[in-house]
């Protein structure tokens, strides 16, 4: 499956367990800043870097930490001032230029797109169905990946919004379902939302933003930057991607994307501070009219009635009537964010993180767990990079020998979530390791057997392989148990049109 590697850090925010509870000291005996300081430090001693965290309370920030490694190369650490890519964080403020637009009477949210921009080639999609996730447009990545031409192999292109738009119209795809049947996470949506506010306005996305949001709001250290590889001199703050190398000791580059230009899914850069400043605009309603929040705050809805919790640029945790709590995750490349606010108390949290850590869900779920008044508890290991280590310091059976041992002996130790080693087969299979990356993938079929994901995993491998006709068998396995995975009917087509020509 393609795009698990891509979001993968935005799975593991929402899918992660616990061990080791800690002694920590009740409320009565330390102040909030003491347990927020006393989780740092116990994650520090297991050896995760937290990235920076904030939390306030009462519109009062309590706590901040910078801990981490801003860049690689050359050497250097986060601090308080630490410029992060937001990646989806960066959707709340494409609503709010729409939003904006709106309020100036320059747009309605129910006109349609293609009133507007005049090359695009759906007759049916709103801006509302953008806003909501429920338009039905394909993923751009996909159609990148398939239909970008590389002219240069050697080159690595950095593609933006006209780039990307001018691929997509010429597939001119099909709908993954009619507008408003159904409600699908679109990152194609909000970049159409940002081309839209630029073809409006007749400003480009960057600049609109400064004078309409960033400015008022005083986020001084806020920008939609125009990615470039190497280091920037005018943005001497800014933070890189990286991860740890599968052999769990040497650290890899993880900044680079070819759509790492695009605006409107993504693509701004923040600290936080003026995170903090925009989650205290939105509570004080200093941006923008409370109508309008009120409006952008409520769930969506299917053509059937079906409640989506998304409005426009944020998901939605509170029922009319109750406090309104608005948030937002964000995973790419080798970013992980998270912005929680607590509008009507005045709560909320920010988590920045750059190192492709599968233990950002385990960060945000003890923000989350010490914001509420209770103690922290520490993430279980991952068997992800234990094996990986077995496998580069000894080999593959030692990996498998190993994993059934753990398992049966020490259950509560690791996590042994399918996802683990989906994703483990996935990064070996990068690594070229495509026979350790079968033995993987042939693992979690085994201990996940009416999962019907693996099956497209192991199939992705065999086709790596070469072995189309077993590759084709799995992705045939995967979709009879789930037809809801696309994904695999899309390798089924393909392989039988090879097979029938």
């Amino acid at each position: 499956m393609r795009l698990l590697q891509r979001f993968a850090l935005v799975y593991l925010f929402l899918v992660c367990f616990f061990s080791c509870k800690t002694d920590t000291n009740n409320e009565t005996e330390v102040n909030s800043a003491e347990k927020y300081e006393a989780f740092v430090k116990a994650m520090d001693e297991q050896g995760i870097a937290t990235g920076n965290l904030l939390v306030y309370k009462d519109g009062e920030v309590i706590f901040r930490s910078a801990h981490g490694l801003r860049s690689i190369d050359p050497l250097d650490s986060l601090d308080l001032n630490s410029q992060f890519r937001l990646a989806s964080v960066s959707k709340q403020f494409t609503g709010m230029a729409i939003m904006k637009l709106k309020e100036k009477g320059k747009i309605d949210y129910d006109q349609k797109v293609n009133s507007i921009l005049s090359d695009f080639p759906y007759d049916n999609i709103t801006v509302r169905h953008l806003l909501h996730h429920t338009s039905g447009l394909t993923d751009y990545e996909r159609i990148i990946a398939d239909h970008f031409d590389r002219e240069d192999p050697n080159k690595q292109y950095i593609l933006g919004n006209n780039e990307i738009l001018d691929v997509f119209y010429r597939v001119d795809p099909d709908l993954d379902f009619q507008p408003g049947e159904r409600w699908e996470y679109s990152n194609t949506g909000y970049l159409v939302l940002a081309t839209i506010v630029e073809t409006v306005s007749g400003q480009h996305f960057r600049d609109f933003l400064k004078e309409q949001i960033f400015d008022p709001v005083g986020m001084t250290n806020t920008t939609l930057y125009q990615y470039q590889i190497e280091a920037d001199p005018n943005m001497p703050n800014r933070v890189y991607g990286y991860r740890t190398a599968l052999n769990q000791k040497d650290l890899i580059s993880n900044d680079y994307d070819i759509v790492n230009d695009v605006r409107g899914d993504g693509g701004i850069f923040s600290t936080l501070d003026d995170l903090y400043k925009w989650n205290m605009a939105l509570a004080n309603h200093t941006i923008i009219p409370k109508s309008y929040l009120d409006e952008a705050w409520t769930t969506g809805k299917t053509n059937g009635g079906e409640n989506t919790s998304y409005g426009f640029g944020w998901f939605l945790d509170y029922d009319p009537g109750n406090p309104v709590v608005v948030n937002h995750s964000g995973g790419w490349v080798g970013f992980a964010t998270f912005l929680q606010n607590e509008v009507d108390k005045k709560n909320g949290f920010v988590i920045l993180t750059n190192n492709s850590s599968e233990y950002v869900g385990a960060i945000f779920r003890n923000l989350f767990a010490l914001s509420s008044g209770e103690d922290f508890e520490l993430p279980k290991k991952s068997i992800r990079t234990a094996l990986a280590k077995k496998i580069f310091n000894e080999d593959i059976s030692s990996a498998l020998a190993y994993y059934t041992e753990v398992k049966l002996n020490n259950p509560d130790d690791f996590n042994f979530d399918e996802a683990e080693l989906n994703i483990l087969g996935y990064n070996l299979m990068n690594d070229e390791r495509l026979d350790d990356a079968l033995e993987i993938f042939k693992l979690n079929m085994e201990q996940f057997p009416e999962s019907a994901n693996p099956y497209d995993s192991y199939g992705d491998a065999l086709l790596a392989k070469g072995d189309t006709l077993q590759a084709l068998e799995n992705f045939k396995k995967c979709f009879s148990m789930d037809s809801t995975l696309i994904y695999s009917k899309d390798k089924i087509d393909a392989l039988e049109a090879i097979f029938t020509r």
